[in-house]
């Protein structure tokens, strides 16, 4: 099914990751991340929200910068990503 669902998304298959959930649990899934944050006293901290459309010539330098280079210090909390296919 994801195979299906992905077919038409231009991107590098080992850097698919998916989760089988339930629909409630999709919903409520910030939800699990706000527990552990408060669990850990980091909650009542900013956190910022960005939404942003990264293009497909620059996904591999957005990766090595963003998620690889700075996300993968600096964070805690959940963080949600969406691939769009523009046509």
């Amino acid at each position: 099914e994801v195979k299906r669902l992905t077919s038409e998304l231009h991107y590098i298959p080992g850097m698919l990751g998916s989760k089988d959930v339930t629909y409630i649990d999709f919903l409520d899934r910030v939800h699990q991340g706000e527990l552990k944050l408060r669990s850990q006293g980091l909650w009542i901290v900013p956190h910022p929200w960005l939404c942003l459309f990264v293009p497909s010539s620059r996904i591999l330098e957005f990766h090595d910068v963003v998620f690889k280079g700075i996300l993968s210090r600096n964070t805690s909390g959940p963080l949600l990503s969406y691939p769009l296919n523009r046509n």
